[in-house]
């Protein structure tokens, strides 16, 4: 164990909180090594013992204004700096654009633009061949798209009936 540690941990030894006697061990190993913890020790036990002994204490009529007056002093001094600083005054410039930002555009009705319809196209009935029971839709688009001269799909209709036992199906 080092100082720092018994020091920080040793209002917990003081009080008998520390219940494992390894970690109790440590801290009177630690105090039978070092002397200025030895005094810290004999220190902090000459305080609480001369504090039991006391009966009432009483502070002086005139402590509570000291007091009082010692803990704005504290708080002027504590207390922040206004936002005198360039960064600061950006900062504070930038929060103001945006809340004004803000306030514009929740003000206005947004804008929606609204698309125009598209003329009806008649859809051409199905021509059907005559030779196989083969039903193909034209698409009113064909045109514009290129590549696939069927595009968006051709369906092939076959009834039942015509399915022969040669082709498989």
């Amino acid at each position: 164990m080092n100082c720092r540690e018994f020091l920080e941990r040793h209002s917990e030894y003081r009080d008998g909180l520390i219940s494992a006697p390894r970690e109790r061990r440590r801290f009177e190993r630690h105090l039978a090594q070092c002397a200025g913890c030895r005094r810290y020790d004999a220190t902090v036990t000459d305080g609480v013992s001369a504090l039991r002994d006391v009966a009432h204490i009483e502070p002086s009529p005139e402590f509570r204004p000291r007091l009082d007056a010692r803990l704005r002093r504290e708080q002027l001094r504590l207390a922040p700096p206004p936002m005198r600083t360039p960064a600061g005054l950006a900062t504070a410039l930038w929060i103001a654009a945006a809340l004004a930002l803000l306030l514009v555009e929740g003000t206005r009705p947004a804008h929606r633009p609204v698309a125009s319809a598209l003329p009806p196209v008649p859809f051409p009935k199905p021509v059907a061949q005559p030779s196989t029971p083969f039903v193909t839709f034209q698409d009113p688009r064909a045109s514009v798209v290129t590549g696939n001269p069927n595009p968006y799909g051709t369906a092939l209709v076959q009834p039942a009936s015509a399915r022969t036992p040669a082709s498989g199906r």
